[in-house]
């Protein structure tokens, strides 16, 4: 089997994606107009209208679009595997090949291009031959059936380690107490103003310091590291579909106050010493909850179903059964 990925930008999860389902024996592709890892540093134009707008996703969506128009004509793949949103209009304009299309969750929930975004991805997730969301919330707004397959985690990766060992190696104070949000502050949907007032109110009533560490720009090898040297990991955000940094957080054995978004409720169901807050004003008394205990969570005893592994095994049973239903039958 062979097929083309496309993605408008290079996320890690999505590189850890095409990773196991080539471990699976998938020859897969990949089309992506940039890297996320790399992005924009010799293309000053683009750097400069970076963003959500549409004179930013019509000089990239062209530029991505002649690369899977040539991809699909000359090249005999199997399946089209549309990763976003953004550029599912980009996969189904091409004539001839069967088309998997995953949303990631702004995609689908959020606000972009003016508040369009979700119209457009609604219509494209009818035309698709399958269709992959992330949580309930997300097929929920769907208008088309949808099957669910959180985002993966790396388990032989993200696994516990000694706390102490761990802040040694990433710098950070042995005296104080951490709290990770690992998130690039100027994401609006991470609400990092809201992260830092929080952690200023717990300042305020816990006898020991506490640090609210951001970390954005570490390479995602590191990251262990830092969900070791924490004592909890803090996610405010507005929206989310499967957040792996929260399924990262349960494979070390990491603390998870969240806001109720995405599929936070069903991950830390179960998972002890970890909170989702239904208001924004529970997320400082859930904090101090967790550092008043000291204690660790068993949030790895749970990521068994959202191992990498068994994401990437449901994928191919996708691939699987779109082929056999278009057997000898082009899509078009």
């Amino acid at each position: 089997m062979k097929v083309l990925q496309i993605t408008g930008s290079g996320m890690e999860f999505f590189h850890e994606q095409v990773r196991i389902i080539r471990d699976l024996g998938i020859q897969c592709d990949v089309r992506y107009s940039h890297d996320m890892r790399g992005t924009h540093r010799d293309e000053s134009l683009l750097r400069v209208i970076s963003g959500h707008n549409p004179l930013y996703y019509a000089i990239r969506g062209s530029s991505l679009y002649s690369k899977v128009l040539r991809s699909s004509l000359t090249a005999e793949y199997d399946i089209i595997h549309v990763n976003s949103g953004l550029v599912a209009p980009l996969g189904l304009l091409q004539p001839q090949r069967p088309v998997v299309l995953t949303l990631w969750g702004d995609d689908l929930l959020g606000d972009r291009l003016g508040g369009y975004q979700p119209a457009i991805t609604k219509f494209c997730a009818e035309q698709s031959d399958r269709v992959i969301v992330r949580s309930q919330e997300m097929k929920d707004a769907l208008p088309c059936d949808a099957t669910i397959i959180p985002s993966g985690v790396d388990v032989s990766k993200f696994r516990p380690i000694d706390s102490t060992e761990a802040r040694d190696a990433v710098g950070w104070d042995t005296t104080a107490r951490h709290v990770l949000f690992p998130y690039p502050p100027q994401r609006e949907k991470k609400r990092y103003p809201l992260a830092k007032r929080t952690v200023e109110t717990v300042n305020r009533s816990f006898d020991e310091t506490v640090r609210l560490q951001q970390v954005y720009d570490a390479d995602h090898d590191e990251m262990p590291l830092y969900y070791n040297a924490a004592d909890v990991l803090l996610l405010p955000s507005l929206r989310e579909g499967s957040p792996n940094t929260v399924k990262e957080a349960m494979a070390c054995n990491l603390p998870v106050v969240s806001t109720d978004v995405g599929d936070v409720r069903e991950r830390l169901g179960p998972v002890s010493n970890s909170h989702v807050c239904s208001d924004d004003s529970q997320l400082a008394e859930a904090i101090r909850s967790v550092l008043d205990s000291g204690e660790r969570s068993d949030g790895r005893e749970y990521v068994e179903g959202v191992r990498l592994e068994r994401m990437g095994e449901r994928i191919l049973d996708i691939y699987e059964s779109l082929l056999e239903e278009t057997a000898g039958v082009s899509r078009r």
